[in-house]
């Protein structure tokens, strides 16, 4: 299927480039110019503290850049896009290497390079992108966006259905962990990569229905590290006042090493808003061998997932967890606290409570602080308190 998929893209694709030679030189040269710019200035400063007795020492980091990216006009459904992203370590106090996987990024990396071809309802793109689907992800919650390379296709003709299938042989991490934005390899998505297809289907009222089959290859070092991914979801809105919801969650993998046991995990949340205050709570359970969360960081599907705790945490085995979340929005100001509990089989329990405060000072302008107080003990780094701050400014 992996292979049908490919080749698929592939023939979209050069299919879009024969049409093009065709085409008038000024009328290329139109969508040169009509195309547009965007991007965001960020600066971000993190730190962690941890609990004195552990005799581990606290750590900090304050990076600043650019996201800068332009995109061709139309072109009889042809567009070109590109994004680099540029960021500067300002300074650092972080001896033990903490933020080394995440946030010692200084220098640029070109995050998207693609060639996109549209027709009716479906769009067909080639190249570096960012690509985010529920369990084939990349995140953007640190300062340098995950971002893949391969080939995608996205069709909206079914009424009320997305369907989105991806073939990716490359991804781009946060940082190469020494001190550098991540360069593109194949060590996430394997050695033969990985593929996806999603779909996402609104048919019926106030029902959505999510669906994901992922394949990844095994990697270079490790020739059975191979595994598939199936997700389903399905959340229903309940008509009233308090606006509740209910849903519901399957994640399983499949590995191919016969020394790894299968696994699934289930989930279920509910929620409502009263008097502007949104609620929920949620239930995850994972069996005796634990779940893959997906392919790069934006993948953290499971309901319960904390915001400091390290996402997988809700993906091991014999974990039972639950969270419980709060929201409420005055005027520019948003929001929002959670608490995270983690309750592994002969294991000590791990939480993860956060408050998180948005400002939306203009529509170009945002800050954000989000404070954490994690008791991560399986972890082994004894986290006590996380701190992220944000300041962004998109044109």
């Amino acid at each position: 299927m992996k292979n049908i998929i490919k080749t698929s893209l592939v023939a979209a694709v050069a299919l879009a480039s024969l049409q093009s030679s065709v085409f008038a030189a000024d009328t290329i040269a139109d969508a040169f110019k009509d195309g547009k710019v965007k991007g965001a200035l960020k600066s971000y400063y993190f730190s962690k503290s941890y609990d004195s007795k552990h005799d581990i020492e606290d750590a900090s980091i304050w990076v600043n850049g650019v996201q800068l990216g332009y995109k061709t006009a139309d072109f009889k459904g042809l567009a070109l896009g590109m994004t680099a992203q540029f960021a500067s370590v300002t300074s650092e106090d972080d001896d033990n290497n903490r933020y080394g996987g995440t946030m010692h990024n200084s220098g640029t990396v070109t995050s998207e390079a693609y060639l996109q071809y549209t027709f009716n309802k479906t769009t067909a793109k080639i190249g570096r992108q960012f690509f985010w689907t529920p369990i084939v992800g990349g995140s953007g919650s640190r300062f340098i966006r995950q971002s893949f390379e391969g080939y995608s296709v996205t069709d909206t003709t079914l009424p009320n259905t997305k369907i989105v299938a991806a073939y990716m042989n490359k991804f781009q991490a946060r940082t190469d962990g020494a001190g550098s934005p991540g360069e593109f390899n194949d060590s996430v998505v394997g050695e033969d990569g990985t593929m996806t297809l999603y779909v996402k289907n609104n048919s019926i009222d106030n029902l959505t229905l999510q669906a994901q089959y992922a394949a990844k290859s095994e990697s270079t070092n490790n020739a059975k590290d191979g595994h598939d991914i199936m997700y389903v979801d399905a959340t229903y809105k309940i008509k009233g006042d308090m606006k509740p919801f209910i849903a519901a969650q399957y994640l399983s993998t499949d590995y191919e090493s016969s020394a790894t046991k299968d696994a699934d995990a289930v989930g279920i949340k509910v929620g409502a808003t009263m008097g502007g205050v949104s609620a929920y709570l949620a239930y995850t359970t994972v069996g005796d061998s634990s779940v893959k969360q997906g392919i790069g960081s934006g993948s953290i599907p499971l309901y319960t997932n904390g915001a400091a705790v390290d996402a997988w945490s809700a993906t091991l085995s014999d974990t039972d967890a639950y969270k419980i979340g709060l929201g409420y929005k005055i005027d520019k100001v948003s929001l929002s606290a959670a608490y995270s509990n983690f309750d592994r089989k002969d294991q000590e329990t791990v939480t993860d409570t956060n408050f998180t405060v948005t400002y939306k000072a203009t529509k170009n302008l945002m800050a954000q602080i989000q404070y954490s107080i994690v008791d991560n003990a399986y972890a082994g780094d004894k986290l006590s308190n996380d701190l992220r701050t944000r300041l962004i400014y998109t044109f």
